[in-house]
């Protein structure tokens, strides 16, 4: 068995220990080898490729500590992560299968070696002529650190015959390839053609700006390859928390991004940060370059001192400290997940419609909400989405969500759907209450009056009772507690669909000191707008199956 196999076996079997998304990346990569033969992958696995890797990694030696002038030997982990990302090919025109490569480790676990042999192999030894190899961060001081890294590489491992150490870059004239540090304070990023960009320390880069230049610019390029090594950061917004989350929804399957490889080594939440299996979990170096005696040190003084505490646990354990942890259980929505239906089978049916209108330019939710009955005994969930064409792709590189992708799903009745122009269209949210009025018993429509306009004015007109639910504690406390309980157990079910399970791993809550809850845009990662909808459905859904409390007061019909 080939070294990126084992691992992967290693891990899911239990015998490496392993946090949540480094398991997933392993169960993954055992999903695709399961896939690799059927005619829906188009990717298939040449070891060949990554063993070409290795033995150039073999070639190198050690520049700086106690193994210095020693041969380069990569851990298991190591073979794994990188073996994949070379290994891994299109099945027909032999190009590399992934494009963007997103390491989270955490300190001490060779990130900077690493990447400077990724950035020297990609950059001098891949086969592309006039490859252009950057090593960017915020400050070009900083850009240069990965790239001193790379020069002392060349140096100490008998490479300055084939590659030549200048002052501002690395240059192979055979190739005409070039390697240089870059960052975000250059005068000028035009005509720039990468074929590698290596990101390294990501979590400290306060803007996309220099990433965004990167990305488009390596559109010219057949097989470039991004390389992003970073531990974990503090700010979910920064361009790092934005790719760590984007990383987790690829690994938990919510979004379908082929060209990703990610790789995240943590401890889980759940894990007591002074137990020394919880330090061998997060660190896959453990005892190679992490020292054990290293982390007992750091972690009595982390247990007396509240600031170095909060750095242990991001440095040292991978975690991502003062961030925001999403509200719903993903494994209880997936377990309430099923395709067995579809809008034919709730024909008739009692139906509570939420709509939460958007600002002008972003997505308008309509959800309609169907109870449990003796038909079905989960709540099923219907959304519909209203968003305008002509900004769609945009705000898809934007939000980091496949619009075009779901626009083409019609499962549910066209779960996503756009209007002409830029802003929203309320005569056509007024058509999709009117459309799902000709097929389900409606009974009420409850609408924040945030945004609405006319449309509520609107939809009394077309003899429908419509209920005022405004977005604050007293009223949504009630029915996002109810909803999280159904979630838990499996009792909420759309259908599977792609668009709402993004959205339902994107919200974050708000509570008061009473324990009172309710989702807040401004704190979630994404949309989250069909959620909110689905609780004001829920909330008049519920009302009408139980009796009101002085918890759950009389809404006034509008």
């Amino acid at each position: 068995m080939n070294p990126i196999d084992r691992y992967a076996e290693a891990v899911t079997s239990g015998r490496v220990p392993a946090g949540i998304y480094h398991r997933r990346a392993c169960e993954r990569h055992q999903r695709d080898r399961a896939r690799e033969n059927t005619r829906a992958f188009p990717y298939r696995f040449d070891v060949a490729r990554a063993e070409r890797f290795f033995r150039f990694a073999s070639n190198l030696r050690h520049y700086k500590g106690q193994w210095a002038g020693q041969l380069i030997a990569l851990q298991p982990h190591q073979k794994f992560r990188l073996g994949s990302v070379f290994a891994w090919v299109h099945r027909k025109t032999g190009l590399r299968r992934f494009r963007t490569a997103y390491n989270e480790v955490p300190r001490k676990n060779g990130k900077s070696l690493e990447a400077a042999i990724v950035a020297l192999y990609a950059t001098f030894f891949d086969g592309e002529a006039g490859a252009e190899g950057y090593c960017i961060a915020t400050k070009r001081e900083q850009a240069k650190i990965v790239f001193n890294d790379c020069r002392r590489l060349v140096q100490s491992s008998g490479l300055r015959s084939r590659i030549a150490v200048l002052t501002a870059n690395l240059s192979r004239e055979v190739s005409a390839a070039k390697l240089e540090p870059l960052g975000a304070d250059r005068d000028s990023t035009d005509g720039l053609n990468p074929q590698l960009v290596t990101i390294d320390e990501a979590h400290a880069m306060k803007h996309r700006g220099l990433i965004d230049v990167m990305e488009t610019a390596t559109g010219a390029r057949q097989q470039p390859l991004i390389n992003w090594i970073t531990t974990a950061g503090t700010d979910p917004f920064s361009p790092c928390g934005e790719q760590h989350d984007y990383a987790c929804k690829v690994l938990d399957g919510i979004i379908s991004d082929e060209t990703l490889f990610a790789f995240i080594a943590h401890a889980d939440l759940d894990d007591d940060p002074w137990d020394e299996a919880t330090w061998r979990k997060a660190n896959p170096n453990y005892a190679v370059s992490v020292l054990p005696d290293d982390l007992r040190a750091l972690a009595t003084k982390a247990q007396n001192m509240p600031p170095a505490a909060a750095a242990f646990k991001q440095k040292r354990l991978n975690l991502w400290v003062h961030t925001l942890t999403p509200w719903l259980s993903l494994d209880g929505w997936r377990r309430g997940q099923s395709t067995t239906w579809t809008l034919d089978d709730l024909h008739g049916e009692p139906c509570w419609i939420g709509i939460d209108m958007s600002s002008k330019i972003d997505l308008t939710a309509v959800v309609l909400v169907f109870p449990p009955s003796a038909a079905h005994l989960a709540w099923r969930i219907v959304p519909w989405c209203l968003t305008p064409e002509d900004t769609l792709d945009d705000r898809a590189h934007r939000d980091r969500a496949p619009y075009r992708h779901w626009l083409a799903l019609t499962k549910l009745g066209a779960t996503l759907r756009t209007n002409p122009g830029n802003r929203i269209d309320q005569d056509l949210v007024r058509a999709m209450v009117t459309e799902a009025a000709g097929r389900f018993d409606v009974q009420e429509i409850g609408v924040d009056p945030w945004n609405a306009g006319n449309l509520m004015a609107d939809l009394l007109d077309d003899g429908f009772r419509v209920v005022e639910v405004p977005q604050n504690l007293a009223q949504m406390s009630g029915p996002s507690k109810d909803f999280e309980a159904d979630v838990l157990d499996g009792l909420v079910d759309a259908g599977n669909d792609p668009l709402m399970t993004w959205c339902v791993s994107n919200v974050v809550v708000q509570r008061d000191s009473k324990d009172n809850i309710y989702p807040t845009k401004k704190r979630s990662r994404g949309r989250i707008d069909p959620v909110i909808a689905a609780l004001l459905g829920r909330k008049l859904a519920g009302a009408s199956r139980d009796e009101p409390t002085a918890e759950d007061p009389v809404l006034v019909v509008a």
